[in-house]
């Protein structure tokens, strides 16, 4: 029997696709060659074609043969590699090829991963306070800080964790971009990273209402949320500040708005 290994192949089956597939009319004949790794203590996992295998076992087909290509001899890091050559050209979500990128050793990936660790944060599909699933948002913001990667992420989990705690919203893409905007942008006012923390914790509605007021502003000035969450979140850190050495630049300060005509994302 094949199993799965949810560190290689990460992404579960798709149920829907097999009882679409069920339906229509099971066809061995259509299932293809899918790929395995035969490895050293006798177990067989799945590379490629697990909904396949769901779909035999789905059809009372489980106890047939079916043609395979099999590997052997791989290691861990190297059978992670295979699923993604082998899902190359395939809609695979964001975070599953995330968690393979990250079972093969990627240095980015890897990195990415020991910063929200660091943090307290787990990067994973899964449904726990402190789990991020916004892997795009944190590759982008790995990668903004270029001369350091990763200097502006650890910033941007940890002010987050200080100011939420372990939220789902705080760790919301356009929150996390929209923060790592404001940290990177250029001002003559250095941010004081002890009151941007404090400020964003006394922020009543927390995260959720950061969020609404850049859905607001996206509506309003057609700006996507990610630019509407940096403007929020500079208007709260100004709160208070006087001197305009010491608060961060806004488009109201810079006298300039963006066109309300301009395409929405």
């Amino acid at each position: 029997m094949v199993k799965t290994d949810g560190r290689v192949n990460t992404r579960p089956v798709d149920r829907s696709w097999v009882a679409r597939k069920l339906r229509e009319g099971f066809d061995p004949e259509r299932i293809g060659v899918p790929s395995v790794s035969a490895r050293l203590d006798g177990t067989y996992v799945w590379l490629d074609g697990q909904n396949r295998g769901a779909l035999c076992r789905a059809a009372g087909h489980d106890e047939k043969a079916v043609n395979m290509k099999v590997f052997r001899g791989l290691s861990l890091e190297q059978e992670a590699e295979l699923f993604l050559g082998l899902n190359d050209n395939r809609r695979v979500a964001p975070i599953y090829r995330f968690m393979a990128e990250y079972t093969a050793g990627r240095p980015e990936a890897v990195e990415i991963v020991g910063i929200a660790t660091d943090q307290g944060w787990t990067i994973s599909d899964g449904g726990a306070p402190n789990a991020i699933h916004a892997v795009a948002a944190l590759s982008t913001v790995y990668r903004s800080s270029a001369e350091t990667p990763g200097t502006t992420l650890r910033d941007v989990l940890r002010i987050v964790s200080e100011s939420w705690g372990y939220s789902p919203e705080g760790v919301n893409a356009h929150l996390l971009l929209g923060l790592a905007s404001v940290l990177n942008g250029e001002t003559e006012a250095e941010i004081d990273h002890a009151t941007l923390i404090r400020k964003l914790a006394a922020h009543g509605g927390g995260p959720s209402s950061i969020l609404g007021k850049g859905r607001g502003l996206r509506d309003a000035m057609g700006c996507k949320v990610t630019e509407g969450v940096d403007q929020v979140i500079r208007g709260i850190y100004n709160s208070g500040r006087r001197g305009r050495s010491s608060r961060l630049e806004t488009w109201n300060s810079r006298g300039s708005r963006r066109d309300p005509g301009q395409e929405k994302p």
